[in-house]
């Protein structure tokens, strides 16, 4: 009898293992089969990465003559942030949109996109060096890979800003207040370097926080702002651009192993071909949100002087992070600085 209840459960847990159920196991003998893709992201209905997968969702479809299914969860439907690393990771779903900062727990050396003003603060800038890096497009996805996560595409979603409940224009600003970040070691360090409260709350819970003046201030693009409503609730936006939101497209890999040959290829062009397609559409998403926070908020643009002053307040968290992280995390950041040094002199 244990035996039989052995044999069951191991029976049971191979489609959650492989992300899949029984027709969707590697084979290439049977053209008719469908695989199923359960994917998540981070935002609600019709934003940036909802609209990106369904777009991805509708390609693909046509491509593999219905031969790739696409089921697409917001956040929250299937649980929000360190909830979409674990069901990825476990097969439970085969791809997740999300930022890499969620993964930093387990792959430490994907903090470096949290580090204040490391990126340039122009979207398109940014995107040019991430085609080009050999940091973001070899070394890192290498890395990812040892953890089961095959890294398809990394583009921003915009330069995250600053909305605020006080007027902020130098790192003194935030003496003791209480600001949102996610639950992740670093971007903790960040506002720790501004003296700040740094408290992490849930994606889903930010709006009441800052309601009930749990927290005072938050970040990200203007589209995920203007998304979730929390101009509601503050009164001020400071025109940061301190880091570049980045969106990570990523794909259980055992799952993207077990598909056939063909349709491996038509995913990844698929995905390739995309990356213009997500700077469009992350670019009329901040620029509509834009006048949406103008009417709403105080907008304030900050000075070169005012930047630098925040630039010089964050340097330090590099220091802490090539001492603390580890020796590769250590080194992947030094290459992205030699990589950004050479980018910024053309």
């Amino acid at each position: 009898m244990k035996n039989m209840k052995l044999f069951l459960a191991l029976a049971l847990s191979l489609p959650l293992l492989f992300g899949c159920g029984s027709n969707e196991s590697a084979s290439t003998d049977d053209p008719n089969k469908v695989y199923t893709v359960k994917v998540t992201h981070e935002e609600y209905a019709d934003t940036v990465p909802d609209l990106y997968a369904k777009e991805l969702a509708k390609r693909v479809e046509e491509k593999s003559n219905g031969r790739m299914k696409f089921e697409i969860f917001q956040v929250g439907q299937l649980g929000v942030g360190v909830d979409l690393v674990d069901h990825l990771l476990t097969g439970a779903t085969q791809m997740a949109i999300m930022s890499p900062g969620n993964v930093a727990t387990i792959i430490p050396e994907g903090q470096i996109f949290a580090l204040h003003y490391l990126l340039p603060t122009d979207v398109k800038e940014s995107y040019d060096f991430l085609d080009e890096s050999k940091v973001a497009n070899t070394d890192l996805p290498a890395i990812y890979a040892e953890k089961n996560l095959k890294l398809m595409d990394l583009w921003p979603l915009g330069g995250s800003q600053w909305l605020t409940k006080k007027n902020i224009q130098s790192p003194s600003d935030f003496d003791g207040m209480a600001f949102r970040t996610m639950d992740t070691p670093l971007i903790v360090k960040n506002y720790e370097a501004y003296n700040a409260n740094p408290t992490p709350v849930s994606y889903t819970d930010v709006y009441s926080g800052l309601q009930l003046n749990m927290v005072s201030g938050v970040e990200n693009p203007l589209g995920a702002l203007v998304d979730m409503k929390w101009y509601e609730v503050q009164d001020y936006l400071i025109m940061s651009n301190h880091i570049m939101y980045l969106e990570g497209v990523f794909v259980n890999d055992k799952y993207f192993n077990s598909l056939p040959k063909d349709l491996q290829v038509i995913l990844k062009e698929t995905i390739d071909e995309m990356h213009d397609y997500a700077f469009e559409l992350q670019k009329k998403a901040n620029e509509d949100a834009g006048k949406v926070l103008a009417e709403n908020v105080k907008v304030v643009n900050l000075s070169d002087e005012q930047t630098a002053k925040f630039k010089a307040a964050a340097l330090p968290v590099r220091d802490y992070f090539k001492k603390n992280a580890g020796e590769r995390s250590a080194k992947i950041l030094e290459d992205m600085e030699m990589e950004l040094e050479t980018f910024n002199k053309k």
